[in-house]
């Protein structure tokens, strides 16, 4: 509970019945008690030495006492107000450089103070404005009114309002969107005297907002719109894969079909050259010619056949792998074996490293591998020339390399020579003919069986393939 502090009024007017009052029951005091006594028991001069100090020097004391405690309160009082009409100044001087309208209100509602910020929104002079109604400012009318007893309403409710987002109008008549807030002013007793009224100009934020929200509608139908445009791309997109798909379907049917109806007359073809070559008692020289050929186009498009069909199950996803535990050197001498039978004017040579560890490895897929390289470096190699299959292996894989001695890659073509379709000579003039699928299938049956593929050209010459089987552990 706060205990209320004297006034200066109420301090000097307590202090002027108490002094006298004090001073009264001092002498009575005195001359009920001391003065008796000193009168009886010592002499006059002893009485009237103790009168003269009481009234001549205690009184006047009092007097001087309770004089310099007013001088005191007037001094005290002095400072406040200054502090006072120096807050004031200040607040006069806050008020007057506002950019906001800060305007009071007296208890009817009349314009009473108007500042350097109120003139420069709503472009009226202190003269021009002062003593007009608040709703004046708000655009008169009826709904000016409405508003503005709201307003009175509820700051008397409040004691506050704030944020009250409002339209005023300007000297010229143009509309200024203003945020309104409102404070209830009282005098001492607490009786209210009028409204403090602070107008911001937030026209410029409103067109920005409005302009945002403009943005914001024109962006979201820009979004929708391409959002329907991605959807139909989406969809065009889904029936051609569809397409896409339905077609690699027809074709992979076809290339097996069509490859599958090869193999038999291939069979056939190859089955009655041979048929000849035994039967013919006597050879003509024609024969002896063209016999060979007939045989060698026959294994050529054997092979082609081959490895388109095992292209087809590749990208099909059929390709099975059954791996197992293997010696490399038997199946690399085999594979060696039964080319050099077809090409008996080609030396070959053959690893030598007993000891190698066993590799985890389909055994027909690294045959086919094996021959595939061994074929494309006798196609690639001059007549005469020798082919090297070279081993070597450590604690995690082996590795197999065919070496040729022919012309070797352009280093452009090291990395793409693995590649569908993609030869390192594709004109019209080559030596040796092919169709690019040969060393993609290598790689597609290489990889699946975990291990690595690459090219490179050897240090004396010609091209090296190699690749890699993982070592049992």
């Amino acid at each position: 509970m706060m205990i209320a502090t004297p006034t200066l009024r109420q301090r000097i007017a307590t202090l002027r019945w108490a002094l006298p009052v004090a001073l009264g029951l001092l002498a009575v005091t005195y001359q009920i008690g001391p003065a008796r006594w000193i009168h009886d028991y010592y002499s006059h001069a002893a009485h009237y030495a103790s009168e003269i100090v009481l009234y001549g020097l205690v009184g006047p004391m009092a007097v001087f006492l309770a004089v310099a405690q007013v001088g005191r309160w007037l001094e005290e009082k002095e400072r406040v107000e200054r502090l006072a009409r120096a807050h004031e100044q200040r607040l006069a001087s806050i008020t007057a450089a506002s950019a906001d309208a800060i305007l009071s209100l007296d208890s009817e509602g009349h314009i009473e103070s108007w500042n350097q910020g109120a003139e420069l929104i709503f472009g009226f002079a202190v003269d021009e404005i002062q003593g007009r109604p608040l709703p004046h400012l708000l655009g008169g009318g009826e709904a000016a009114e409405v508003e503005f007893r709201w307003l009175v309403e509820s700051v008397r409710g409040a004691g506050f309002i704030r944020g009250h987002e409002t339209t005023c109008r300007d000297a010229e008549g143009r509309e200024v969107d203003v945020e309104l807030t409102a404070t209830q002013l009282a005098d001492g007793t607490g009786q209210s005297v009028g409204l403090s009224v602070i107008l911001r100009d937030v026209t410029e934020r409103r067109r920005r907002e409005a302009e945002i929200r403009r943005l914001n509608a024109s962006l979201r139908e820009q979004v929708a719109e391409r959002t329907r445009e991605l959807a139909e791309k989406v969809d065009q997109l889904a029936r051609a894969n569809a397409d896409l798909q339905k077609l690699d379907r027809m074709r992979s049917e076809f290339v097996s079909v069509v490859s599958h109806q090869l193999r038999a007359p291939l069979t056939n073809m190859h089955g009655a050259v041979e048929h000849i070559e035994a039967g013919c008692d006597t050879m003509t020289a024609t024969c002896a010619r063209m016999l060979p050929i007939v045989n060698q186009q026959v294994a050529r498009l054997d092979r082609l056949v081959r490895d388109v069909l095992n292209a087809a199950r590749i990208e099909a996803g059929q390709l099975v792998i059954q791996s197992e535990p293997m010696s490399v050197l038997p199946l690399v001498t085999q594979i060696v074996e039964q080319t050099r039978a077809r090409r008996a004017d080609r030396p070959f040579s053959l690893p030598t490293k007993p000891g190698l560890p066993l590799v985890l490895a389909d055994r027909d897929r690294v045959a086919e591998i094996l021959a595939n390289l061994l074929d494309n470096a006798d196609k690639y190699s001059p007549r005469g020339k020798g082919v090297a299959v070279e081993v070597r292996a450590d604690e995690t894989e082996v590795t197999l390399s065919v070496r040729d001695c022919g012309p070797g890659l352009p280093p452009g073509d090291l990395d793409r020579i693995f590649d569908k379709y993609y030869r390192a000579d594709n004109s019209d003039a080559q030596a040796a003919y092919g169709y690019g699928l040969g060393l993609y299938v290598c790689r597609r049956l290489v990889e699946a069986q975990g291990g690595r593929i690459w090219a490179e050209n050897g240090a004396g010459g010609g091209a090296v393939f190699s690749f890699t089987l993982p070592a049992v552990g």
